[in-house]
């Protein structure tokens, strides 16, 4: 029999929320962002989940669980498709060419005279 004044270890479950669980856990919820179907997918309840988050506030479970529920950035949306490269190419070069202020190559022809032009 142990003294009462001894200190005694903490509790360790043999199937409660190991770190493969908690990886697992957080994954899935990543993926899903729903905590019910995250908890099944590691083999655990809902209510375990929060319990175990509650307890653990400020750790990195805690962290990357306020993380996966966090919103998703707004996709920047770039309208390329439409370009080919050379179309590119001749944007940029006309950018470059005008922060230079070089503006003689600026327009379709450049410095070229257009059809119809006179002298």
């Amino acid at each position: 029999m142990s003294a009462p004044d001894s200190p005694t270890a903490p509790k360790i479950r043999r199937g409660g929320w190991t770190a493969e669980r908690q990886l697992h856990f957080l994954d899935a919820l990543a993926s899903t962002r729903n905590v019910r179907a995250a908890a099944a997918a590691a083999g655990m309840s809902r209510e375990g989940a929060h319990r175990l988050r509650n307890r653990c506030e400020g750790s990195l479970f805690a962290l990357l669980w306020d993380r996966a529920h966090a919103p998703e950035p707004a996709p920047r949306k770039v309208h390329m498709d439409q370009f080919t490269d050379g179309q590119i190419a001749r944007l940029l070069g006309n950018h470059f060419r005008l922060e230079r202020g070089d503006l003689s190559g600026r327009g379709r022809f450049g410095s070229k005279m257009l059809p119809g032009d006179r002298t």
